[in-house]
């Protein structure tokens, strides 16, 4: 629940400072939002990821490697 109350909260922040700019449509929440909000909740639980290398990042998105 605090991981969805983080990311609502998030939302609300994003969207005091832009809604004014936006016109009435359906926004996808930012990606990097999400991504801060997923971090912070995994360093409170001690968990830290590692940053992919150039060739895992190019195998993950390659539809030619087969899994």
């Amino acid at each position: 629940m605090d991981l969805s109350f983080s990311t609502q909260l998030n939302a609300m922040i994003w969207l005091t400072k832009n809604g004014k700019s936006l016109k009435p449509a359906v926004y996808e929440f930012p990606k990097e939002l999400d991504r801060q909000t997923a971090s912070a909740k995994l360093e409170t639980m001690g968990i830290k990821i590692d940053k992919w290398t150039p060739e895992q990042e190019a195998y993950a998105r390659a539809y030619n490697e087969g899994t």
